[in-house]
């Protein structure tokens, strides 16, 4: 038997053999209603420097009793636009002393923002092209300065927490533009705009529940503690800003403006 016939007829034995053994593993999981699930390949467990995770299962307990407002999914980020607020250590140490003085039980937030966008749930396909939009939003705009005016008490769509906020407004309403320009191109991606009647502001207190009722009654006491703290620290009114951020899931970016 030649050396080539001897490899046609190995292969032919194998084929066989692999046949066999496919189809005896075919008649074992029926009968066993075994279910196989192959693992997801290092390769896309950590796209983009975004850690893959299995389905999330909220539980309020681990975050001081907040509720998701959406269902995290698989290949659903959760994106925001925004600007940072970071207080001086008087400012910082006035809130804390709202919290003693006026609100009582709420949550002092550990990092301050204004937000530009709501909260989107962006599909990971359109990562890449959305932070290049917003990159180049922020290289169309100049620095400005945004001016702390006063306290106004919010609470979120589903009622699950109340807010208190500093109302901001900028020079020559370049935050409005900004905005205005970043809801063009959600309008792009098919997301929701920015709400309709804003409130420019910096979250820096919270608590569980529709609040507001009890909240809006202290406000009159806060602002007014709030113009005094201004009288006294007339320089921390103003707060320069010199780029946007976005967060999308666990991974942070940034842009500076011109």
């Amino acid at each position: 038997m030649t050396g080539l016939n001897l490899i046609q007829e190995y292969l032919s034995d194998t084929d066989e053999e692999i046949e066999n053994s496919n189809n005896e593993n075919k008649k074992l999981f029926k009968d066993k209603n075994i279910n196989i699930k192959l693992p997801l390949p290092e390769s896309i467990l950590s796209w983009k420097g975004v850690t893959y995770n299995e389905e999330v299962i909220d539980d309020p307990l681990k975050h001081d009793g907040r509720i998701r407002s959406f269902k995290h999914e698989r290949g659903n980020w959760a994106t925001l636009v925004y600007i940072d607020y970071l207080p001086s250590d008087n400012i910082l140490f006035w809130m804390k002393n709202v919290i003693i003085h006026f609100v009582g039980t709420s949550n002092l937030f550990e990092e301050f923002h204004m937000s530009l966008t709501r909260t989107l749930i962006l599909k990971f396909h359109w990562i890449d092209s959305f932070v290049e939009a917003v990159k180049n939003i922020a290289t169309n705009y100049q620095n400005f300065s945004i001016e702390l005016q006063s306290i106004k008490i919010y609470c979120n769509e589903d009622a699950t927490r109340t807010f208190v906020g500093i109302t901001v407004q900028s020079t020559n309403n370049i935050l409005q533009n900004i905005i205005r320009t970043l809801d063009k191109l959600m309008t792009d991606y098919q997301l929701p705009i920015y709400y309709k009647d804003a409130s420019y502001h910096i979250s820096f207190l919270w608590c569980l529940g529709d609040q507001r009722k009890k909240l809006e009654a202290l406000l009159p006491s806060l602002i007014a503690n709030f113009n005094d703290f201004f009288v006294d620290h007339p320089d921390q009114r103003y707060v320069q800003i010199d780029k946007l951020k976005c967060k999308i899931g666990n991974k942070l970016y940034n842009f500076n403006l011109q």
